[in-house]
């Protein structure tokens, strides 16, 4: 039984969110994002000011999307105690959270060529800053079916041995809160842009809860696995 190495892991999500915060908000300056009706020279602008802090905020958002990974992990090997042998949910998560990784990284290079040289045409560091928001915000699908083979999992476990069935309902809803990206790809204002309350504001919100609320399931699966292995051990 591996608790420390599986413990590791769980703690690897709520570091993960919490070092993206701090380099996309804090580092970063790119919270509030900039409204979708912003000029080119508004957005050249804005990475203008503070350019090196920018580049350097965006690194600390790779360095946050790569720690998400042992947390899937983490999350796919409970999961797997609940399906046993044969566990097409937990590879189904574990799958679409490494994609997750790339959302983070690559949206995270597309900012960072746009302010590598901000005094190209203002026109390309737009076209670059569309190319970065645009997934960023609204490339939720792998998220999406994520929440539900999670959802699946915990439904599954009727015992409540590994994860409580509440757990279920709740990733359901984080599910549905990221549906509204869609939107982001026809409008540029509104609640409903990528700088909308539906749309940013209400996901990051969700996306945070969800990692402090998975790490607590995980903790409470890994410590009541490591308590049925000391039985096991002793026989």
């Amino acid at each position: 039984m591996n608790t420390k190495s599986q413990m590791l892991c769980a703690w690897c999500g709520p570091a993960a969110i919490v070092l993206f915060m701090v380099g996309f908000w804090f580092i970063a300056g790119l919270v509030p994002p900039p409204s979708p009706h912003d000029t080119a020279l508004q957005v050249v602008a804005i990475y203008h000011h503070h350019t090196n802090l920018k580049r350097l905020g965006l690194v600390v958002v790779m360095m946050a999307g790569a720690m998400t990974a042992p947390f899937v992990a983490s999350i796919s090997t409970q999961m797997k105690r609940i399906e046993g042998q044969y566990s097409p949910l937990s590879y189904t998560q574990l799958g679409l959270g490494m994609i997750g990784v790339l959302l983070f990284i690559i949206p995270a290079f597309m900012f960072e060529a746009a302010l590598f040289r901000p005094d190209r045409a203002p026109s390309l560091v737009l076209a670059l800053s569309d190319l970065a928001w645009l997934p960023f915000i609204g490339a939720f699908m792998p998220a999406f079916f994520q929440n539900l083979a999670i959802a699946a999992s915990c439904f599954q476990d009727t015992e409540e041995r590994v994860f409580p069935r509440w757990l279920g309902y709740f990733n359901v809803w984080v599910a549905i809160a990221f549906v509204p990206g869609i939107l982001i790809n026809f409008l540029h204002g509104g609640p409903f842009a990528w700088n909308g309350v539906f749309c940013f504001w209400l996901p990051l919100s969700v996306f945070g809860v969800w990692f402090f609320v998975m790490f607590w399931a995980l903790r409470r699966g890994i410590l009541a696995q490591a308590a049925e292995a000391v039985p096991a051990a002793a026989l």
